[in-house]
């Protein structure tokens, strides 16, 4: 025991605090948190009385807790081939990279374009492509290329559309049951196309807007570009829009692999997203990227079945 029994320190500290009490309360003549009049001190026996506790505000519930976000990045219009073709510098950077190691990409090709998938160069950029891991699905089955299929009939669409998975085929084991419009065009009678097909058409969360190259085409903004893009993207998980898939939220990115300038930056495009997610308040998972091509598949299934996004329009 520390006092003796009598415990005078606490007495004494006891009678400060009333007279603390008597002489805040006779300088001030209604306290700021009573309510209604208040008993005059000398008046109470109750050095306290009439005097009511503030009402301290409800702490709220814990914010649930959101999911982590992992980036499925996808990439229209290839492939572009040869010794400096934008294709193979794309796919060196997600393989090395001090982001995330070994990133698996889902890459939709004009199959039959001469300066795509149509000729051998590119035909070689599909196999070294699917070699390394990557997913290869449709964007044009067209020799002509580039042509939106709003301006196909169906059956001139379903035509091009299986012609463009033999052609994947071909090349690769795999094809991934994923078709991504050209132009971002469709409609009712195209979607009825792509369901008859088994294909789930994919869209984009976060597009780099690369797609369009006139002349000198480089992104002077692409880092506040894709901050803005993935506030929408956190806008659209807070309104339950994005669901997760395996415990995270597939947030679909698509960039253009024919843009040299976007294969040049692309370690910068994957540290730019790591931030941007970040200074939206938004927890990323470990990895960050998909680096399991078979996850990434899933992945991209699931959303294309879901058929919505953190965009409702597209470039």
């Amino acid at each position: 025991m520390l006092y003796p029994p009598d415990r005078p320190i606490i007495g004494a500290v006891r009678a400060m605090l009333a007279a603390a009490v008597v002489l805040a309360t006779s300088v001030v003549a209604t306290p700021a948190f009573a309510e209604g009049p208040v008993t005059a001190i000398g008046q109470a026996s109750d050095p306290f009385a009439g005097i009511r506790p503030v009402a301290l505000a409800r702490v709220p519930d814990a914010v649930p807790r959101i999911p982590p976000l992992r980036f499925l990045l996808t990439f229209d219009d290839g492939p572009d081939s040869g010794p400096d073709g934008s294709t193979p510098l794309i796919l060196r950077q997600l393989a090395d990279n001090p982001v995330a190691p070994g990133i698996k990409a889902i890459f939709f090709v004009q199959t039959a374009h001469p300066r795509r998938g149509g000729g051998a160069d590119g035909q070689a950029q599909m196999r070294d492509t699917c070699a390394a891991g990557h997913l290869l699905a449709v964007h044009s089955g067209l020799a002509s290329g580039h042509v939106s299929h709003t301006k196909l009939s169906p059956s001139e669409l379903a035509a091009s559309l299986r012609s463009g998975e033999t052609d994947i085929a071909a090349q690769c084991r795999h094809v991934a049951q994923l078709v991504r419009p050209p132009n971002w065009a469709y409609n009712e009678e195209t979607e009825s196309v792509y369901r008859q097909l088994g294909l789930g058409m994919l869209m984009s969360d976060a597009n780099a807007r690369d797609g369009k190259i006139y002349g000198w085409h480089i992104s002077l903004r692409r880092r506040s570009h894709m901050v803005s893009e993935l506030e929408q993207v956190g806008q659209a998980i807070g309104t339950h829009r994005l669901q997760p898939v395996n415990g995270v939220i597939p947030v679909v990115v698509s960039f253009h692999d024919t843009n040299d300038f976007t294969a040049s930056h692309m370690t910068e495009y994957l540290q730019i997203l790591v931030d941007a997610a970040r200074e939206n308040g938004l927890p990323l998972a470990n990895p960050p990227f998909y680096t399991d091509t078979r996850a990434a598949e899933r992945a991209a299934l699931v959303r294309a079945r879901g058929g919505v996004y953190a965009r409702e329009s597209w470039p």
